[in-house]
């Protein structure tokens, strides 16, 4: 082995350096876009500001290497890319920790494999220290290993279905919170694996650990590992996604039962009227031809419990008309002023179902939080059905209304003031507004709460 002196040693270790620094945090970098803490400048220049130190400190850590063993350099290494990913991304502990040792594992394949094609190819250059030809094989090997080990881990580990509850570790039907605690356990026994087969023989070599058979060895573990790695991916991925079909089909059911105990207090509302329309008219008859006084009180108490002097037709759609309606009175009994505005025709291309959950949550929501206020209490509803220039339909609402304290998690959501956890309420508004293609926004300000919603969509020929 030659003498590791000389310039060319110097200008070796830091083309090394660079070589097993920048494209891996590149890669953590690309794989996570879009979870980065900071800004993409400040992101990427505290990249290559790392990249920097390692390379300007690389004359100490060789004069250092004298009196220390490699080992602590290393380790300190390690630690730098530790702090490294921690500090620039965001997302789950465990998916970080699994990041960084497949990265690890990953470089120690790379400069195996790089010193084995050296020996091979060019077997009196391997003798020296960090000759050209090995940053060269090094180039090549990433050059095919890095989009790989992209394509079959980290595209799928960053994709954003698998992220999306990424801030939420406590909860087991979360798998970024839950399964991601024990999944870095694959990697770390594959780090210890490849750490035995650095350091058992003593002092580190490269070259000799870089023997044909033991590269084929960790070419065989790394292969076997990429693909445990794969199907750890994958089964994360299958578990979220059923985990989040599971809650859609907890707040489907939820619509439903709401849908038709709607329906329900609609209909009893419709024939309770109806029944006292006749019932009040007969009465009048008898009052006419009888003039029996006493039944001026039995009218006026008839018409004050059913409000009948509440206006019926609120809009030409029969669907939202009867929520609009109904809400219309639970106001009038809560001394909430009820104020409508609504031209939407009869033929709309949303589901009459839908058109119910729509506004029958954004009303009951409006309402409770109505009751919460003592004074200057107030819904106001506007809505819309107009043409797009692009031919579609849009139904666009508004709704604003009197509210008090407005509690959120550390998610920013809003908690619900009936159960524990968000309001499936929102939830709801949420998934209709996504199914027509639409978008929803919740603005609290100044006591005055503010529900957007705007659909889109076509009607059926």
């Amino acid at each position: 082995m030659a003498n590791n002196t000389g310039d060319h040693y110097i200008y070796g270790r830091l083309l090394y350096t660079f070589l097993c620094t920048l494209p891996y945090m590149a890669l953590v970098l690309f794989t996570f876009r879009g979870h980065w803490r900071f800004k993409k400048p400040v992101a990427i220049t505290v990249m290559f500001a790392i990249v920097a130190f390692m390379m300007s400190t690389l004359p100490l850590r060789i004069y250092l290497s004298e009196f220390i063993p490699y080992q602590f350099f290393d380790i300190l290494t390690s630690v730098i890319y530790i702090a490294f990913i921690f500090v620039e991304i965001k997302a789950h502990i465990g998916k970080l920790v699994f990041t960084v040792l497949v990265l690890t594992n990953l470089g120690n394949f790379v400069v195996i494999s790089a010193k084995c094609l050296e020996k091979i190819f060019f077997p009196k250059q391997a003798e020296l220290s960090f000759f050209f030809t090995y940053h060269l094989f090094i180039a090549l090997v990433l050059i095919a290993v890095l989009p790989a080990i992209y394509l079959l881990v980290f595209k799928d580990i960053s994709s954003p279905d698998n992220n999306r509850q990424s801030d939420a570790p406590e909860d087991k039907t979360n798998a970024n919170g839950y399964l991601w605690r024990y999944m870095w356990l694959v990697p770390g026994v594959f780090y210890l694996i490849g750490t035995l087969l650095f350091y058992s023989a003593g002092d580190f070599n490269i070259t000799n650990i870089a023997d044909p058979v033991n590269t084929l060895y960790l070419l065989a573990i790394s292969a076997g590992s990429v693909m445990i790695y794969r199907i750890i991916i994958q089964t994360v991925d299958l578990y979220d996604k059923n985990a989040a079909l599971q809650k859609e089909n907890h707040t489907l059911s939820i619509q439903r039962l709401r849908y038709e105990s709607l329906n329900e207090r609609l209909e009893n509302m419709r024939r309770t009227r109806h029944d006292i329309r006749h019932h009040v008219a007969l009465l009048k008859q008898i009052r006419d031809s009888g003039d029996i006084s006493a039944l001026d009180d039995m009218i006026s108490t008839y018409t004050k419990h059913n409000m009948l002097d509440q206006p019926l037709i609120h809009c030409q759609n029969e669907t939202v008309n009867i929520v609009l309606a109904l809400y219309s009175e639970a106001a009038l009994q809560n001394n909430i002023t009820f104020s409508v505005k609504a031209d939407i025709p009869n033929d709309v291309f949303a589901d009459k179902k839908d058109l119910v959950v729509l506004f029958g949550n954004i009303l009951e929501n409006a309402t409770d939080a109505c009751r919460e206020v003592e004074k200057d209490r107030f819904i106001d509803l506007i809505a819309t059905y107009s043409d797009t220039p692009g031919g579609a339909h849009c139904l666009s609402l508004i709704v604003k209304n009197s509210c008090g304290n407005i509690s959120r998690d550390d998610n920013g959501s809003f908690r619900s003031t009936k159960h524990a956890g968000d309001g499936i309420g929102i939830s709801s508004i949420k998934s209709i507004s996504d199914k027509y293609s639409g978008a929803c926004s919740f603005t609290p300000e100044n006591n005055v709460f503010t529900v957007s919603v705007i659909l889109y969509g076509r009607k059926e020929a």
